[in-house]
């Protein structure tokens, strides 16, 4: 019996191989999938940053953060490449924030409606949809949606904030995006779903729940525990892409391939890495 478990081992031990990677960098770097990323911080002077929106034409990312002297949700923004920092004034309970794609124009949702940004006198303008209290907004494709956290449904936005028109009928929606092909992805309390072109809704047969979304030119992403899933939302399947080594409180595409997310006190910006050094050896 002694003899039988002594091969098993030898055996176990012969045919193990370790293998020792080390890829060599300047800076930081975070890993995601089989795509290498420079580290970047832009700020950590911001409690809790959340709600990021970037616009490409300014190179300026907008984001909400718990402001101490006014007790509430603040608004402000940061250059990129500068890394300046500005606070938005205008508005004390900001909910939600949204930068336009096509026009760069910058709107925030509160609990008395939907703001817009100012940008020669740096502050937020009340713009409509007064009685509606804006938990989150989207624009994509020309089109805005929100969800009102009085009833949490899903409203398209009409005639520049003049009316809204429900979605879907879903009446727990906690957390919502909207891809470049016109589906709305969301979430409720029975799960994740997507609104096919607005009309026929399919619920993820793969992932009970969504904790953010991140959407490309042709793909949408949703981060769950176990780290970064494709999702499909004519089939209402996910396929597991990545891991993740970070918890974001909120997470966006930039640039070229940038990733801005946050954590903690922490904005970050991920730069892809087009080059890097590996050296590899085995042992064996």
């Amino acid at each position: 019996m002694s003899n039988a478990i002594k091969n098993v081992l030898l055996i176990i031990l012969i045919s193990v191989e370790v293998k020792l990677e080390l890829y060599i960098t300047d800076s930081p770097i975070e890993r995601i999938g089989g795509r290498f990323y420079k580290k970047e911080l832009l700020t950590n002077e911001f409690v809790a940053p959340k709600e990021l929106s970037y616009d490409s034409s300014s190179r300026n990312l907008f984001f909400m953060y718990m402001d101490d002297v006014i007790q509430n949700s603040g608004r402000a923004f940061i250059n990129v490449v500068t890394k300046e920092a500005v606070k938005i004034k205008g508005i004390e309970r900001n909910k939600a924030t949204a930068v336009d794609p096509d026009t760069g124009e910058v709107y925030f949702g509160s609990d008395n409606g939907l703001y817009k940004y100012d940008p020669i006198d740096k502050k937020a303008v009340n713009v409509g949809l007064y009685n509606v209290n804006i938990m989150k907004i989207v624009i994509r494709n020309n089109e805005m949606y929100l969800i009102d956290a009085n009833n949490h449904k899903l409203y398209k936005v009409y005639d520049e904030g003049a009316r809204t028109v429900s979605i879907a009928n879903y009446k727990t929606v906690m957390n919502f995006d909207v891809d470049s092909f016109g589906n709305v992805h969301f979430v409720t309390m029975c799960g994740l779903f997507c609104a096919v072109k607005r009309s026929e809704v399919v619920k993820n047969k793969d992932l009970p729940t969504a904790y953010h979304f991140i959407v490309g030119e042709d793909k949408t992403y949703a981060i769950y525990d176990d780290g970064l899933y494709n999702i499909d939302c004519l089939n209402g399947t996910a396929e597991r892409v990545a891991d993740l080594h970070f918890d974001p409180r909120s997470i966006i595409f930039g640039d070229y391939g940038d990733v801005f997310y946050t954590e903690d006190d922490n904005i970050f910006m991920l730069k892809p890495i087009r080059s890097y050094l590996l050296y590899r050896k085995k042992y064996s």
